[in-house]
């Protein structure tokens, strides 16, 4: 199982993308989380970024993406797979304070806000060697979701509600007649 950076791995991700960990915890399964303080959105999304990065070196993540992926055929299958797992397995809840949990957690426990679920679809995506990217809505930003690179172009890969792979996140919210999302407005 990969728990996570430690405290000490976290804080250095954490400097290089221009945050701090405010408080790490160790939660009740033996996995970390950290609760950050970020001087902007920017350094906040490169922070999660760097995050997924790490994750995705984890052997853990890797055989977790391997396993979701072993059916696939073509690329394009390894990606809707892995997008369906997060979208489908995990839940989306605010959180009273920010803090990042690590994919397998996320997973396990079904539950993730958005940036946990980005997270999550990033390091299973960039496990099986596919470029990805968090991507933000809003100005100033209020949501963020996975992108993934086919070829030449980005496509959005939206967990929090019942988007299809590809599909923007505002668009799929507009579908599915979600006003309520402030965040998906």
């Amino acid at each position: 199982m990969s728990d996570g950076p430690s405290p000490s791995e976290a804080a250095a991700i954490a400097g290089a993308a221009g945050c701090r960990i405010a408080r790490s915890h160790r939660l009740s399964d033996g996995s970390w989380a950290h609760e950050i303080e970020c001087a902007s959105h920017a350094t906040k999304v490169a922070f999660l970024d760097g995050l997924a990065s790490w994750d995705a070196l984890q052997p853990s993540v890797r055989r977790a993406a391997e396993g979701v992926a072993a059916g696939a055929r073509t690329t394009l299958d390894q990606i809707r797979a892995i997008h369906r797992l997060v979208r489908d397995g995990v839940l989306y809840t605010g959180e009273p304070r920010e803090t990042f949990s690590p994919p397998l957690r996320t997973l396990r426990v079904g539950l993730g806000d958005c940036d946990d679920q980005t997270r999550c679809l990033l390091a299973l995506l960039r496990a099986l060697g596919h470029r990805t990217r968090p991507g933000t809505l809003g100005e100033p930003p209020r949501h963020i979701a996975a992108q993934v690179q086919l070829g030449a172009t980005w496509h959005w890969l939206e967990t929090t509600i019942a988007a299809e792979p590809g599909e923007h996140p505002l668009a799929a919210a507009k579908r599915l007649g979600l006003a309520t999302r402030v965040d998906l407005r």
